[in-house]
């Protein structure tokens, strides 16, 4: 009997062993920071550690960073009274007048290696250079307070590679000190050196005395920029940079024929046409009867395929299904990848309240249908609006006590499909009064403002070249350049950011006064069988990937503290398991027949 409970025993040992094998995959999924790091022969020249993907923990200095991917016997130090100073790396010595240079972003760092914490998707830079030469790539920093005195006045600052406006800023005065918020067209500048943008005022950027057309985190540094970051306030106009022009009045009235904004419309067109075609100037063409080039469709498909469905910024993702259906394509199934549910199952909050007006846009565009369980519906986005409307009637991008017109018009034009629900239609009306306030008071002061007011307007059937907003569509003209495109406020250089709010407010207001839906109506076209699947399994918008990370900048390896894939063994257990229990049941219907 002792060798029966014995061989019983076995049993159950194999058969709790092969059963703790069978639970649901559990994957590595929080991978934590990620960074990469590139190391540098003498000037540049020969890499010594091509650009490798590294995983990093929360309070890593790019020190040890390096130290993890190269090993810490192929890192060599000299202690001194600043800190630990580095003179070697993979045996190549720093000797003579040679160093080791570190760049953060691609830009001179102020600090050492050993002392930087590294943030998430750092592009580490160890290069060995020659102290004695004059670096061939140089900016200048300046940033100005609305006193006019200077916060930083650097001049000289060594840049590599192609690092933007943003990153220089955030490297030169430390990331803590460079508050932003996300927002349709980018990073936006909330604080800076702890200075706040608040009320009227903002952080204006300007590169070489000039404001620019594009936001600082767009704008790849070019050798010699003088790139500054002003204090200025909206009630002041631009402050001491000139953009070109003086800031238009407020037309006292006036009227636009359809002739007069058909004109627009073409003159608009031809410049995107010409310049520019992202998926605003997609949907605007679209909706006013012009030819979309069918290398829009394909490009941006490849793109989604290339991201794996999966966007940093949740309005890539939305503007990108907006984009898709105008040009004939399904979001919900892009080489097997699903825009629309990477919206409603997303982290729609992630870029305030532009991100949570343009996902319930994106959503009703086609009237996509939503799944009860998913994270957000239409009625918890409508809602979420709605609690965060100022008592003046408007909204506020960083939901602050302080609105401002182009956020409102974005929400009521997202919320004009809900206008006549009893708990929409009070605050939407108390929206409306906001903007005609504004406009009668000439807040209303640049083109692009103007075109968001226009866009929402159209959306709910209000016209906006009547009362209470008489001329402003005039005004709005005003800013229409000879080449077709708009300026943003005042001169006659147009430019691609600005004229892709231009048009697609020409679009909006077209499509009301010919009573053709609103900019956002864009009905799905019956697709052809797809037959691609994706590589991968879409990812959610916020999760990283299950395994390895998904390499899109050209690194060559992940190195560092990566976590296992422990999802991958299931099978062989399964395996395993069932082996051991046939050789157990065997051997004890053998051991049975014996004892019997």
């Amino acid at each position: 009997m002792m060798k029966k409970s014995n061989l019983w025993m076995v049993m159950l040992l194999i058969f709790t062993l092969f059963t703790s094998g069978l639970q649901a995959p559990v994957l590595a999924a929080d991978l934590g920071k990620q960074g990469s790091i590139t190391v540098l022969g003498l000037d540049g020249a020969n890499p010594i550690l091509a650009k490798t993907t590294v995983q990093i923990s929360d309070t890593e200095t790019a020190t040890e960073a390096l130290t993890a991917v190269v090993g810490e016997s192929n890192v060599e130090f000299t202690d001194t009274s600043n800190g630990k100073m580095l003179t070697g790396i993979n045996g190549v010595k720093a000797e003579g007048t040679n160093y080791w240079a570190f760049f953060i972003n691609g830009v001179s760092a102020q600090i050492g290696s050993d002392s930087y914490i590294v943030q998430n998707g750092d592009q580490l830079t160890f290069r060995l250079t020659d102290w004695t030469k004059t670096p061939q790539n140089t900016v200048s920093l300046k940033v100005v307070k609305s006193d006019k005195s200077n916060v930083i006045d650097q001049s000289g600052i060594e840049v590599i590679g192609s690092p933007t406006a943003f990153q220089l800023l955030q490297v030169i005065l430390g990331p803590d000190k460079v508050g932003y918020s996300e927002s349709q067209y980018g990073k936006m500048i909330t604080s800076i050196n702890d200075i706040k943008a608040e009320g009227t005022n903002y952080w204006a950027f300007y590169v070489n005395d000039k404001m620019a057309e594009v936001g600082a985190d767009s704008y790849q540094l070019q050798s010699g920029n003088q790139i500054s970051f002003k204090l200025e306030s909206w009630e002041n106009g631009t402050g001491d940079g000139n953009t070109g022009g003086e800031t238009n009045p407020n037309p006292s009235g006036g009227t636009v024929s359809e002739k007069t904004i058909q004109a627009s419309v073409d003159s608009a067109s031809k410049y995107v046409l010409q310049n520019n075609l992202g998926e605003w100037e997609v949907i605007a063409l679209k909706q006013t009867g012009q030819t979309i080039p069918a290398t829009y469709l394909t490009s941006v498909k490849s793109l989604v395929k290339e991201k794996q469905g999966k966007f940093n910024r949740i309005t890539d993702t939305e503007r990108y299904v907006l984009g898709i259906l105008a040009a004939g394509g399904d979001p919900t199934n892009v080489g097997g990848y699903n825009l629309v549910e990477a919206i409603y199952n997303g982290n729609v909050t992630k870029q305030g309240l532009i991100g949570m007006s343009y996902a319930l846009i994106a959503l009703d565009s086609a009237n996509f249908s939503i799944p009860e369980s998913a994270q957000w519906t239409r009625e918890k986005i409508v809602k979420h609006l709605l609690d965060r409307q100022n008592q003046d009637g408007g909204w506020a991008w960083d939901e602050s006590a302080t609105s401002d017109i182009d956020t409102t018009a974005m929400i009521l034009t997202a919320l004009a499909p809900y206008k006549k629900q009893p708990e929409v239609k009070g605050k939407v009306d108390a929206a409306i009064k906001y903007l005609s306030t504004q406009f009668q008071a000439s807040k209303i002061d640049n083109s692009s403002t103007a075109a968001q007011a226009i866009i929402a307007l159209a959306a709910l059937g209000v016209d906006a070249n009547a009362a209470p907003f008489t001329g402003l569509v005039e005004y709005f003209l005003s800013y229409q350049n000879a080449d077709g495109g708009f300026d943003w406020q005042g001169g006659d250089v147009s430019d691609p950011f600005t004229t892709s709010q231009g048009i697609q407010a020409l679009a909006a207001y077209q499509l009301y006064t010919t009573g053709k839906g609103s900019l956002y109506q864009l009905p799905l076209v019956e697709q052809k069988p797809e037959t691609e699947k994706p590589e991968t399994q879409t990812p959610s918008e916020e999760a990283p990937a299950q395994t390895t990370p998904h390499q899109d900048n050209g690194s060559n390896s992940v190195k560092g503290h990566t976590l296992p894939n422990t999802a991958t063994d299931s099978y062989n257990l399964l395996m395993v398991g069932l082996l051991m229990i046939l050789i157990g049941s065997l051997v004890y219907m053998k051991q049975r027949k014996r004892f019997s």
